[in-house]
């Protein structure tokens, strides 16, 4: 998107020349026929300023960790073989990302912040500018859009041009060790005994036995069965770890419309990252489920329990991009995604909430043989305990500020 703007001296060359018609002047006419010359190769100058212009973004790593840093270069070229006297190019940043070395300005956008370079061009000149930006604040931080402003060597007149190009800068969670949190370092959901066997694990043989109506015909043990001259079938080992899937309560109140904690809000983030990640370091299958969708795209937060390299990523981003508000109940969330889950998965609710509905919930879950473990904070630590889960308190706002000012330090 262009927009030129004309300053009022058009207005005053227009008013010359008719002066020097009223006075019939003709040096006033030459000197106005020669001030219109020099605004003619003005406008001209003007109307090609900004054609060739680029302007790029690079970042090192779109992805950080809390507390990381990354580079971001600035390129802004000029591809014609006409020179650039001046070009100001603004770019919209987020305010809570620390970038340095950089001359900022106030942005009229709430939360956001212009990044300033004022710079002169030659002829096919590529400029860079080198910043660092710190990873301060969780979340998936948009940097754009750019604006460019330039004009002819006078100042008679400017063009402008916004590049809508908008890159996207994730800044995962806050990650602490469990103990941290207040959590036992080791067995934090203590021992559960299965009411059946546990899921068997494909990749841990143990032997085989013979064949029986309804066995997978994927099990079947062709070497054995050729011995025997009887089908066999596979038998393998319980899986050594039971799969862990975490709920995010969002809400820090019971109502939307009562705002939310943006405190205990990031606490409960933090503390869901965390249990994640030590679960994926153990080796364990883990996942995650939210009662509020991602951005862009307003997908909801569903992601099921798996081991493989990848998983803690796909979870970690989720957490940067989620929504502040959640769309539904945690309890709405357990209800519609527990029982799809796999035999023997433990499930640990992450709330700062207690309702009737969570506590009913809960029951029923332990009901049905789930291993239930709740993480409070906030006004949930004051909650009654709910029979046959296992609870850790993990405190408020003040344990979260002296769990920023530890990390900090």
């Amino acid at each position: 998107m262009e927009r030129v703007s004309v300053k009022p001296w058009a207005w005053g060359l227009a008013g010359l020349a008719l002066l020097a018609i009223l006075l019939r002047s003709a040096p006033l006419l030459l000197l106005t026929f020669f001030l219109a010359l020099i605004a003619g190769a003005a406008l001209l100058w003007l109307r090609v300023c900004l054609q060739g212009v680029t302007y790029r973004r690079r970042f090192g790593s779109v992805r950080l960790f809390h507390g990381e840093s990354t580079e971001l270069d600035i390129e802004i070229a000029n591809a014609k073989p006409l020179p650039l006297a001046w070009l100001r190019a603004e770019d919209e940043l987020p305010k809570v990302l620390a970038i340095e070395p950089a001359r900022l300005s106030a942005s009229h956008r709430p939360g956001r912040q212009r990044l300033l370079n004022l710079l002169s061009l030659r002829w096919y000149e590529r400029v860079t500018r080198h910043y660092h930006v710190t990873g301060v604040q969780r979340g998936a931080w948009a940097f754009g859009p750019a604006r460019l402003l330039s004009g002819d060597m006078f100042g008679f007149a400017v063009r402008e041009e916004t590049l809508e190009a908008v890159d996207t800068l994730l800044v995962y969670p806050r990650l602490v060790p469990l103990v941290a949190l207040g959590l036992p370092a080791d067995r934090p959901f203590g021992d559960f005994r299965a009411m059946r066997r546990l899921a068997e694990d494909p990749l841990r043989l143990n032997g085989t036995r013979d064949y029986v109506s309804g066995d997978s015909m994927r099990h079947i043990h062709w070497k054995a069965s050729a011995r025997r001259t009887a089908l066999q079938t596979k038998t393998f080992d319980a899986s050594a770890n039971r799969p862990l899937a975490i709920f995010l309560n969002i809400n820090t109140y019971e109502h939307v419309w009562e705002g939310l904690d943006p405190d205990l809000q990031e606490y409960a983030i933090t503390a869901a990252a965390s249990l994640a990640n030590w679960a994926w370091a153990q080796g364990q299958a883990v996942g995650l489920y939210a009662n509020a969708v991602t951005q862009p795209g307003a997908r909801v937060v569903r992601i099921r329990p798996a081991g493989h390299r990848d998983q803690l990523t796909l979870i970690l981003e989720a957490l940067a991009r989620i929504v502040p508000y959640g769309r539904w109940t945690i309890e709405d969330s357990l209800r519609s995604e527990a029982l799809h889950l796999p035999y023997g998965t433990t499930v640990v609710v992450v709330s700062a909430l207690v309702t009737d509905g969570l506590r009913r919930t809960l029951l029923y879950l332990h009901d049905r043989g789930y291993a239930l473990s709740l993480i409070a904070l906030g006004q949930a630590c004051r909650a009654a305990p709910v029979p046959g889960v296992r609870t850790y308190a993990i405190g408020g706002r003040e344990a979260w500020h002296d769990l920023t000012n530890l990390s900090l330090a």
